[in-house]
C-alpha cells in the first residue's frame, strides 16, 4: 500500500516541536555492546526522550528494526480487516464494549455523539489472547502468524526498550516498570508460539492492537461536529503507539495551551503517555490531550487509516504512586494521588487497579457524563471529573 502525500496547507507554526530519538543507538543492560557503544550517548538520548515525555508528553522514534516493508504490510493489513470483511462477518465478531472488552469489530454509528454528528470510526481490535483464527475475520486468518509478530514485537522488543528509558529516566532500576507489564524475566515465554487457533496463555500487560478507518463525514455532519473527529482525550493505559500516517488530523495540547499539529514522520513510531502511568507517577509524566480534527482541505476526502498499540499495567497493578519513585523525586515535583478524594468520599475498592480503571474507561468512551444535579459528591463524580477533564460532554 503507497501512503498519501503529506498535506502542504499546514502552515509550520501550527505544529508541535516533537523530539525524535533513534532508538537503535539505546542498548538494554542484558544486550551484548558494540564496539562503538557510548554511555554518554546512551544518558543523553533517556534524558532528551524523558525531557520530551515529561514536557509535551509526545515522542517520535526511529531506528526502532522494522523495515519498510513491515510498516506498508500493517497498513495492508488494517486495510484488509476494513474493506475486504463482509457486514456479516464484521457483525459475528462485533466486540463487547459495554462490558469492558475492545475485542472484535467497533461498528460505525457505535457511539451517540453529544452534537448530534454520525460516529464515522470503525474499527477492529484485538488483544494477544485473542489472536486465534476464531477471534480473526475469514479474510484475516492466514494472516494470524503476522498479527502475532506484529504482538511480539511491540510487547517484547519496542515496549522493554521504551520502558527502560523511562525507568531510568526517572532514576530507576531499568526494568522497573517492565516488571509491571510482564511475568517471569525478560524474553519471549512462547506464549504466541501456539497452534493458529489453540488457546493462548497470556500472563503478560493486556495490551490491546487497534487498526482504525476515519470515514470522511457528509458536509451536514462537519458542521455539526465543528470538524472535530475525536474530542480532546487522554489514553488510559500507561503508553500508547501510534504508527505514523500522513493523513493529517492529530494534534496534541501544548504546553502553552494551544492545540498542535503532530507531523507525519515516515516510518517513525509515535510514543505517548497514557493515564495510569501519570497515576502512578503521582504526575510526574502527564497524560497529555491530544484530539483529532478533521484533515485539511487537500486531504478531506480521504479516509484515514490509525494503528495503535495501546499498553496497560499488569490487571493487578495498583493506581497509587509508586513508593520507590516519591523517594527520589521527593524535591522535583508534588505527588499527586489522583484517587484521593476517592477513597475520602468511600470509593470501592478503595485502590483502583489497572484492571478497574480499564474497564471503567472502556465503558465511559463515547457516552455523556451523567448529570449530577444538586446532590452531594459521591466516588463516582471523581472518576468521571477524571475521564471527562478535557471533554466536558
Amino acid at each position: 500500500m503507497e501512503l498519501t502525500a503529506n498535506t502542504t496547507e499546514i502552515p509550520d507554526d501550527q505544529y508541535a516541536a516533537v523530539e525524535v530519538i533513534d532508538i537503535s543507538d539505546f542498548h538494554l543492560a542484558d544486550d551484548p555492546l558494540p564496539s562503538t557503544f557510548d554511555s554518554r550517548n546512551q544518558a543523553d538520548i533517556v534524558r532528551r526522550a524523558f525531557r520530551a515525555l515529561r514536557e509535551l508528553g509526545f515522542l517520535a522514534i526511529k531506528g526502532h528494526g522494522l523495515r519498510s516493508e513491515d510498516f506498508h504490510h500493517q497498513f495492508d493489513l488494517g486495510r484488509m480487516l476494513i474493506e475486504d470483511v463482509t457486514e456479516v462477518n464484521k457483525h459475528d465478531l462485533h466486540a463487547k464494549i459495554s462490558e469492558g472488552s475492545w475485542a472484535g469489530y467497533k461498528p460505525t454509528g457505535y457511539y451517540r455523539r453529544p452534537d448530534g454528528g454520525v460516529d464515522t470510526i470503525e474499527h477492529f481490535d484485538a488483544y494477544p489472547f485473542t489472536l486465534r483464527i476464531s477471534h480473526l475475520p475469514d479474510a484475516g486468518k492466514r494472516y494470524v502468524s503476522d498479527f502475532r509478530s506484529f504482538v511480539k514485537y511491540n510487547h517484547y522488543f519496542l515496549l522493554r526498550r521504551v520502558l527502560a528509558i523511562l525507568s531510568l529516566g526517572m532514576g530507576l532500576p531499568q526494568d522497573t516498570l517492565w516488571d509491571l507489564h510482564h511475568r517471569g524475566g525478560t524474553s519471549d515465554d512462547g506464549a504466541l508460539d501456539t497452534g493458529d487457533d489453540d488457546e493462548i496463555v497470556w500472563n503478560h500487560s493486556k495490551d490491546h492492537l487497534r487498526y482504525a478507518l476515519y470515514h470522511p463525514p457528509s458536509e451536514e455532519d462537519r458542521e455539526k461536529k465543528k470538524h472535530l473527529w475525536i474530542p480532546g482525550h487522554t489514553d488510559l493505559g500507561s503508553v500508547s503507539f501510534l504508527y505514523s500516517q500522513p493523513i493529517a488530523g492529530l494534534q496534541v495540547l501544548s504546553p502553552g495551551g494551544e492545540w498542535r499539529y503532530i507531523r507525519h514522520y515516515p516510518e517513525h513510531i509515535i510514543v505517548n503517555i497514557g493515564d495510569s502511568l501519570e497515576f502512578l507517577t503521582g504526575g510526574l509524566l502527564k497524560a497529555v490531550p491530544h484530539r483529532v480534527m478533521e484533515p485539511p482541505s487537500d486531504q478531506r476526502h480521504l479516509d484515514r487509516l490509525g494503528i495503535f498499540y495501546f499498553v496497560p499495567f499488569l490487571p493487578e497493578v495498583p493506581l497509587s504512586p509508586l513508593d520507590s519513585l516519591i523517594a527520589s523525586h521527593t524535591e522535583d515535583f508534588e505527588v499527586k494521588d489522583a484517587f484521593e478524594e476517592y477513597r475520602r468520599l468511600g470509593g470501592q475498592p478503595a485502590t483502583l487497579t489497572s484492571n478497574d480503571w480499564l474497564v471503567l474507561r472502556a465503558k465511559l468512551v463515547g457516552s455523556r457524563r451523567p448529570a449530577r444535579g444538586g446532590r452531594e459528591r459521591v466516588p463516582e463524580d471523581v472518576l468521571h471529573d477524571i475521564h471527562f477533564r478535557y471533554n466536558a460532554s
